[in-house]
C-alpha cells in the first residue's frame, strides 16, 4: 500500500482537444497532453483518495503506475502531494540516539521521545554513549531506555550500527542527541512503511535556535534541511538522500545494506542512502515528521562544519563512480546565459542581442504551440513563463558556479579583471533568487555575508576532499541537452 494522497492544484484545469485530454497549469504555465487513463488518474486526485484507491478505480493500472503518474505531474506543478492520517498502523520502532559529551542536551532529546503521540509499548529507545567524559550516561539512566556505554569513542556510525544490532523494532529510527523530536514525529512518518518498496523515510529538520542572525540563516539554509517538497529516490543515478539526524529505516533494508560505514566521519548518511537504494529499497523524504536541530550557532563552528561536509564529496564519488550531478540544459536558455556572461566578461553590449534573440524565439515558439492547441493564453503570460524558465536556469547555473568555482574565478580575475565583475554577478543572481525563494528573517546584506562565507568554505572543503580521494567527480557533471519545448 502506498499511503500517499494527491490533489489537483487550483491553478490546473482539464480541457479536451481533438479526442485527447490536455491538462493546463497557469502558474507556472504548462500544457501537457495526457492519455485517457492519465486523465482518469488526475481527475481522481481529489485530496481524499489514496494512490491505492485510485489504482482500484482506474482499470489496468497498478498502484506503482499510479504513483509514477502522480509524481510526474507533481514535478510539472499540476498535482501536490498531501500527508495521510495514521489509521492505526503502529509498527514497533527502535529509536537509536548516539551521544558523546552532551549532558546538557540529551535530557531534552529523550524527553521528546517519551512524549510521542505514539503507543509507548511500540517504542524502544536505545542510547549509545560514545565514551563520554561528562554525565551523559547518568542522564540516560534517568529515562526508561536501554543504555550501551563504550569505554572509548568509536564514532557515531559505530554507535548507530550497535543500536541497530541490539534493537528489537521492525523500524529503526535515528535521532541525534542535539535534536528535539516533535510530538507527532513517529506518528507522521511511520505510515509510509506500509509501502513495501520503501526502505527509509526522512523527515523535516528545522532549526532549534531562533535568536541571532546566524540562527535565522540556519533555519532557512541548514545543510540538514531537505526542503518543503516531498521527493522519492529509487534504484537510479539520482543523488537524493536524507540525513541520519531524522531518518527511519526498515530493519531488513538496513541489515541487507550492511549498516552505515564506520570509516566515514562525514557523508556517511549520503553513502548509506545510495547503497540502500542500489539494492532496490526506495528512499522517501517528507516535509513533516519534524525534529528541531541545535545547530552550531557560532560562525567559525558553522563554517568549519560546512567545510567538513564539502570534503565528503570526494570520498562519495570515489565510492560511487556511477553517480554524477545531472544538469538538464535547455539549449536556448544556455546560449542566452552564455551570451549574458560574455557581455559582462567582455564589457560589451553586443552579446546581449543574442540573449534577447533567444528569449524572443522561445516566446514565439511557446505562442505558436499554445495557438496550435487552441489554448487562449495572453501573450504577457507566455512571455512571463519564458522569463521564469530562463531565470530558473540562470539561477541553477549561478548557484553551481558560486558553489564550486567562485574561488578560481576570483583568482583568474587577478589576470582578467572583468572576471571579478562576472563573479559578483553570479553571486548576486544566485543569492538573490535563494533569498527571495526561502525568505529568511534577515536583511539581504546580512544574508549575503553568511551565504558568501558558507559557499567559500564549502568549496574549499570540496577541493581538499577531491585531492585526498584522487577523484574530481564533483567537477564533472553530466549535461543533458534539451532542444525545443
Amino acid at each position: 500500500m502506498i499511503p500517499l494522497i494527491y490533489r489537483l492544484r487550483k491553478e490546473a484545469r482539464f480541457e479536451r482537444r481533438d479526442g485527447s485530454f490536455l491538462v493546463i497549469s497557469d502558474a507556472p504555465l504548462n500544457v501537457v497532453r495526457v492519455s485517457r487513463r492519465g486523465a482518469a488518474v488526475l481527475r481522481s486526485c481529489d485530496g481524499r483518495k489514496t494512490v491505492r484507491q485510485i489504482a482500484d478505480a482506474v482499470p489496468a493500472l497498478t498502484e506503482e503506475q499510479v504513483f509514477r503518474i502522480c509524481e510526474y505531474f507533481s514535478r510539472k506543478g499540476v498535482l501536490e502531494p498531501m500527508r495521510t492520517k495514521n489509521d492505526g498502523y503502529w509498527p514497533r520502532v527502535t529509536v537509536i540516539v548516539p551521544v558523546k559529551d552532551r549532558e546538557d542536551e540529551l535530557g531534552g532529546c529523550l524527553e521528546s521521545l517519551f512524549s510521542q503521540e505514539y503507543p509507548q509499548d511500540k517504542i524502544e529507545v536505545i542510547v549509545v554513549d560514545d565514551g563520554s567524559q561528562d554525565g551523559s550516561a547518568g542522564v540516560a539512566r534517568s529515562f526508561p531506555c536501554r543504555l550501551f556505554s563504550l569505554e572509548k569513542s568509536r564514532g557515531q556510525s559505530f554507535c548507530r550500527n550497535l543500536g541497530a544490532r541490539e534493537g528489537r523494532g521492525d523500524i529503526l529510527a535515528f535521532l541525534d542527541s542535539d535534536c528535539i523530536a516533535g510530538r507527532n514525529w513517529l506518528q507522521e512518518i511511520a505510515p509510509f512503511f506500509q509501502w513495501e518498496q520503501v526502505g527509509a523515510v526522512g523527515g523535516r529538520v528545522d532549526g532549534y535556535f531562533d535568536e541571532s542572525s546566524l540562527d535565522h540563516y540556519e533555519k532557512a539554509f541548514s545543510s540538514l534541511s531537505m526542503g518543503k517538497y516531498m521527493f522519492y529516490g529509487g534504484n537510479d543515478e539520482s543523488l537524493v538522500y536524507a540525513p541520519t539526524c531524522n531518518l527511519l529505516v526498515r530493519r531488513a533494508a538496513y541489515m541487507e545494506t550492511g549498516g552505515i560505514r564506520e570509516d566515514m566521519r562525514v557523508g556517511e548518511d549520503v553513502d548509506f542512502c545510495w547503497r540502500m537504494r542500489s539494492r532496490g529499497h526506495a528512499l522517501l523524504y517528507v516535509p513533516f515528521g519534524s525534529v528541531r536541530h541545535k545547530h552550531r550557532n557560532g560562525l567559525l563552528a558553522m563554517l568549519k562544519r560546512r567545510a567538513e561536509y564539502g570534503t565528503s564529496e570526494g570520498a562519495l564519488y570515489r565510492l560511487h563512480p556511477r553517480k554524477k550531478k545531472v544538469f538538464p540544459v535547455p539549449v536556448a536558455s544556455a546560449i542566452a546565459f552564455a551570451a549574458l556572461c560574455a557581455s559582462i566578461g567582455f564589457l560589451s553590449i553586443l552579446p546581449l542581442w543574442l540573449c534577447l534573440g533567444c528569449f524572443l524565439l522561445d516566446g514565439a515558439l511557446k505562442a505558436a504551440r499554445t495557438s496550435r492547441m487552441r489554448i487562449p493564453v495572453p501573450m504577457r503570460k507566455k512571455m512571463f513563463s519564458v522569463a521564469r524558465t530562463y531565470l530558473s536556469f540562470f539561477s541553477i547555473v549561478s548557484f553551481h558556479a558560486v558553489r564550486y568555482y567562485f574561488l578560481p574565478l576570483l583568482l583568474l580575475g587577478c589576470v582578467f579583471h572583468t572576471l571579478w565583475l562576472l563573479a559578483l554577478f553570479l553571486l548576486f543572481l544566485s543569492s538573490a533568487v535563494d533569498y527571495l525563494t526561502k525568505r529568511p528573517f534577515l536583511t539581504y546584506p546580512v544574508f549575503l555575508f553568511y551565504y558568501f562565507l558558507e559557499h567559500l568554505f564549502y568549496q574549499t572543503g570540496v577541493f581538499v576532499g577531491c585531492v585526498k580521494a584522487r577523484t574530481f567527480g564533483s567537477y564533472r557533471p553530466r549535461l543533458v541537452m534539451r532542444f525545443g519545448r
